[in-house]
């Protein structure tokens, strides 16, 4: 191998994926001390590792001349332009299996404090009302689970829904049929889903597609009293549109973890709903899911400069992505 490659690592990495990288004698590291980066950052950069904060646009490309590869330590990649790498010739890899228990996690959790509300008995519990206020829960043992998006997240959420002894219903035009039959899941329409769902979650991409996919047209005819959860992208769903659709009480409980515009607006309608549980972008947010993003970038890194290998290539082969829609400081 010839002359040492230089990488810059732009957000939160882990220290033992770091020091992984570090022994490498043909690595020359760098760390950026804000994700935020500028064009001429990237000057004599060969390999760019980042999370999703740091946005990569075509002029942060024109200015990386020696820039051979980029690495997301995310599952997500809308903060990427995509065409501009395949433009420039820049291989773009990510790490779609790192946070996948993560993400089903804080689903579940959405869906559990959503059935037993959760944030409504702590309130009360703290102000000593007790539960006579408290509206009851819901029992979803034979209730029906609607799974948006049946891939790597939204099966895992699909096999604990089975362990509830919950009919699994799921929309994914891009699933094949054994990705079904394993998730025991039945296949349905878009809006079959919402029809018949007592609790529907999202596990999509943020692409032309799935913009603002569910919406006032859809959601006039969903399932009455409907837990949604999304732990994907915020413009999957119309914000706008799901206020009001909470404020007529066709949607029962809403458990949000992504939002189109991040950080919340304090002035978002989201926050005046008692029926609503809002985290702040945490789906990866786990000291697990962290360091197996972290290894497996590393690991990803030092192939391509060992052998030229690439896994994991974006924009990934599923015709269910498209083409990505970036939005505002995304931070998973």
């Amino acid at each position: 191998m010839s002359a040492r490659k230089k990488v810059l690592i732009t957000d939160r990495f882990s220290q033992e994926a770091l020091m992984t990288l570090q022994s490498l004698p043909f690595l020359q590291l760098q760390t950026s001390a804000t994700p935020q980066i500028q064009p001429q950052d990237l000057s004599g950069v060969h390999g760019l590792i980042i999370r999703s904060r740091t946005q990569i646009t075509e002029e942060h490309l024109k200015a990386a001349k020696d820039l051979q590869v980029i690495i997301t330590a995310t599952s997500g990649f809308d903060h990427i332009d995509l065409k501009a790498c395949q433009k420039w010739g820049i291989s773009t890899m990510f790490t779609p299996d790192a946070n996948i228990e993560s993400a089903a996690q804080l689903t579940w959790s959405l869906v559990l404090s959503a059935a037993n509300n959760i944030l409504q008995a702590h309130k009360s519990a703290k102000a000593g009302t007790w539960k006579d206020s408290l509206p009851a829960g819901l029992e979803l043992n034979r209730k029906t689970y609607g799974i948006i998006g049946l891939g790597r997240i939204g099966s895992r959420v699909a096999e604990i829904a089975n362990a509830f002894n919950m009919t699994v219903v799921a929309y994914d035009p891009y699933a094949d049929e054994q990705q079904f039959r394993n998730a025991e899941a039945e296949r349905l329409a878009f809006e079959e889903v919402l029809k018949r769902s007592d609790v529907v979650s999202f596990h999509v991409p943020a692409t032309e597609e799935t913009h603002n996919m569910l919406n006032r047209s859809n959601l006039e005819y969903a399932n009455r009293g409907l837990i949604i959860i999304n732990t994907s992208r915020g413009q999957v769903i119309s914000e706008m549109d799901l206020c009001d659709a909470l404020s007529q009480g066709w949607v029962g409980f809403a458990g949000l973890d992504v939002f189109e515009k991040e950080p919340l607006p304090r002035t978002s309608r989201l926050l005046n709903y008692p029926n609503v549980i809002l985290t702040p972008h945490i789906g990866a947010y786990t000291n697990e899911a962290f360091q197996k993003a972290s290894d497996q970038a590393a690991l990803k890194l030092t192939r391509f400069f060992m052998d030229g290998s690439t896994t994991d290539t974006l924009p990934p082969k599923a015709a269910w992505y498209g083409a990505p829609v970036p939005y505002s400081n995304n931070k998973s």
